[in-house]
C-alpha cells in the first residue's frame, strides 16, 4: 500500500513538474478600453511584467481585493510593472463600469471583456482572476479568488522576472527623437 501511495505521488510530481517546466504565453485575445478602442494582447507584451485582474461590479471579493491591486499599481509602476484591470460584466451592466471606476479611484487601464473571451482564453471560471504575466509574454502566476497572500508572491515574481529582463528606461531626448 506504502509503495503504491508513493508511485502515485511520484507521478503527480512528475506531472506538476512538467507542466511547470514549459511555460505558457499569453494566448491571443481582444479588449476594448472604456472609450470603444480596441487593445490586441500582443499589445500588452514587451514593458514588463503585467498583471492582468478580472473583476465584475457586482462581486464583493472584486472589492476586498481593489486595494492590494491599487498598492501593486502604485509601488510597480516606477520598476516596470503594470496592473490592467478587465471587467467581465455583461453588456447590459456596462453603464455602471465608468462610474464605479470612478466612485473606486481605480488609475490603471481599464478594459472590458463582456463576453468573456479573454478570461476564458486565459482559464478563468470566477472572478476575481488574476493573471500575472512575464516581461517576455510567459504566464507566471494564476489566481481566482481574493487571498491577501497574493501580493507577497506576485511581489517575488515581479522582482525575479525583473532581474532575468530588466526594463529599458527610455530617455526624454530618445523618445522625442533628439
Amino acid at each position: 500500500m506504502f509503495w503504491k501511495r508513493t508511485a502515485g505521488l511520484c507521478l503527480i510530481l512528475l506531472i506538476a513538474a512538467t507542466a511547470l517546466a514549459a511555460p505558457k504565453k499569453l494566448p491571443s485575445f481582444k479588449l476594448t478600453d472604456l472609450d470603444g478602442k480596441q487593445l490586441k494582447s500582443s499589445e500588452l507584451l514587451g514593458q514588463g511584467p503585467l498583471l492582468i485582474n478580472f473583476w465584475a461590479t457586482w462581486c464583493k471579493p472584486c472589492l476586498a481585493e481593489l486595494p492590494k491591486l491599487k498598492a501593486c499599481h502604485e509601488t510597480g509602476g516606477e520598476k516596470g510593472f503594470r496592473v490592467i484591470s478587465v471587467s467581465i460584466d455583461d453588456p447590459r451592466s456596462q453603464k455602471q463600469i465608468k462610474p464605479f471606476v470612478h466612485r473606486q479611484g481605480i488609475e490603471f487601464p481599464v478594459y472590458l471583456d463582456p463576453n468573456k473571451d479573454a478570461h476564458r482564453r486565459l482559464g478563468g471560471s470566477a472572478v476575481p482572476f488574476n493573471v500575472l504575466v512575464g516581461s517576455e509574454g510567459e504566464i507566471l502566476s494564476v489566481t481566482t479568488g481574493y487571498r491577501d497572500k497574493d501580493a507577497k508572491r506576485w511581489a517575488e515574481l515581479v522582482a525575479a522576472d525583473l532581474e532575468a529582463h530588466p526594463v529599458k528606461k527610455v530617455e526624454a531626448d530618445e523618445s522625442k527623437g533628439e
